[in-house]
């Protein structure tokens, strides 16, 4: 009797403290911002989009014709990506006030602006041919359709290398580029200007495409609430 009675309560409390456990070693990261169509897929169902919602591990995102997003992580950190590209979500985690992200473009362009790691921090960038391991820096992921990758660094460093036996690893620093080609293969120099030029654009865009509409809903705002205050006094 005393079992029968008591075993929902102990069961109760068993998936209560494994939901605190889960939570507490997540690291939160969120939509921050979308335009246009884009894809969440979240355990092969297809999640609609809400800024500001919560992103998960093993979460898929997808950009389609014209569409934006970003992923805004709990240390501040940013990954953007461009028109029909694909990103996975591979690691979230939260452990002592330190984070672990693991992220793997497949395909597309992924702008990234990392904040400076402290000391048992990791943030990991993987492709379908190499992967970046990020110090605090500036930087955008190509993956062609081939699955050849580059990691093009605007500004910090990031250590890179190709997902081969006994690759060599490259530190990438300010404007430099890192290509690895389908079968391994690599190649390091330094942008041209014109390539620097380009990545500087392309990141000022969703800056700025993300507060001239910030701007205009604030506009929005101050107008609905003027006019409330206009009827208020008639």
């Amino acid at each position: 009797m005393f079992k029968t009675r008591f075993a929902p309560v102990i069961i109760l409390l068993f998936l209560l403290t494994t939901y605190f456990r889960l939570f507490a070693d997540t690291q939160k990261a969120t939509l921050s911002y979308f335009k246009g169509t884009i894809s969440i897929y979240r355990k092969e169902t297809l999640v609609y989009p809400e800024t500001n919602m919560r992103i998960y591990a093993d979460d898929s995102l997808v950009t389609g014709d014209d569409s934006v997003l970003e992923i805004t992580y709990e240390d501040g950190s940013v990954s953007s990506l461009v028109p029909n590209s694909a990103l996975k979500i591979r690691q979230l985690k939260k452990e002592k006030g330190l984070f672990t992200t693991r992220i793997k473009a497949l395909m597309g362009s992924v702008l990234c602006k990392i904040k400076r790691l402290r000391k048992g921090e990791t943030f990991q960038v993987y492709t379908p041919t190499a992967v970046a391991a990020v110090r605090g820096t500036v930087f955008e992921v190509v993956v062609h359709e081939n699955q050849e990758t580059s990691f093009n660094v605007l500004s910090g460093q990031l250590y890179a290398k190709a997902l081969i036996e006994g690759a060599q690893t490259y530190l990438l620093k300010d404007e430099f580029r890192y290509f690895v080609g389908k079968e391994g293969i690599t190649d390091v120099r330094k942008l041209t200007e014109e390539e620097v030029a380009n990545l500087k654009s392309r990141a000022k865009a969703y800056i700025q495409n993300f507060i001239e509409e910030k701007k205009k809903e604030i506009e929005e705002g101050i107008k609905k609430e003027m006019k409330k205050g206009c009827l208020g006094f008639i």
